[in-house]
This record gives structure tokens, C-alpha cells and sequence, in this order.
């Protein structure tokens, strides 16, 4: 599974990469502190799943999120976020899927297995 990862945050970023690295079946095409950046890059690099905070300056990962899918209808959204209310808070929600901060690596496994349809 190929995996774009976007958080304004380098230690978050840094930390989901690195825990996302030790999964099986999981190649980093990109990572980014900046949505602008990331959301250009997206056409080239064709990720099957973004790894999106949701609070992020200048562009949401929920605004992210509907622009990268405007491109890539497959592609499949996580939120990864520190704040559970925001997820709550979201109108027509296009994720796939969503962790909290900090990571766990075991639900991370379990996510990606459930994104990849394996038991």
C-alpha cells in the first residue's frame, strides 16, 4: 500500500512515518509538513491511502481530504488527530478511517490490515 503522510507537526510527522515504516505491505511515497505541498505532489506520487492530521494552518486535512479525493476518487483518507471532538464535528466525512494521537502501533495495524481488506 502506497501512503502519503501530512502533519504541520515534524515530531507527529517524524513518529507516524517511522511507526508506519515497521507495518508490512506499507511503502512511504511522501511525507509533508505543508497541505499545499502535499496536495501538489499527490497527482505524481499516487498514494492508495492518506495519512492526514486534521488540524492543520492554512488548509484542514479535512479540506485536504475532498481535494486529493476531487483527484483520486480511490483514494482512501485516515485522520490522524489529537482532537476526537473534531472528528465528531465533521460534516460529510470523507475518511476511510481515523486514529488519535499519540499513535498506537497496534491500532495502526489494525487499520491498515482493514484498509487493505485482510482479516
Amino acid at each position: 500500500m502506497r501512503i502519503l503522510v501530512v502533519d504541520d507537526e515534524k515530531p507527529c510527522l517524524d513518529e507516524l512515518v517511522y511507526l508506519l515504516s515497521k507495518q508490512e505491505n506499507v511503502i512511504i511515497v511522501g511525507s509533508f509538513t505543508d497541505p499545499l505541498e502535499s496536495l501538489k505532489a499527490a497527482a505524481d506520487l499516487k498514494p492508495d491511502a492518506a495519512f492526514l492530521d486534521l488540524s492543520m494552518p492554512h488548509m484542514s486535512g479535512a479540506e485536504l481530504a475532498k481535494k486529493m479525493l476531487a483527484e483520486n476518487h480511490e483514494l482512501k483518507i485516515v485522520f490522524v488527530t489529537a482532537y476526537a471532538k473534531e472528528l465528531a464535528k465533521l460534516k460529510d466525512n470523507p475518511a476511510t478511517g481515523s486514529l488519535s494521537k499519540p499513535v498506537s502501533a497496534t491500532r495502526l495495524g489494525d487499520l491498515l490490515r482493514r484498509l487493505q481488506g485482510l482479516p
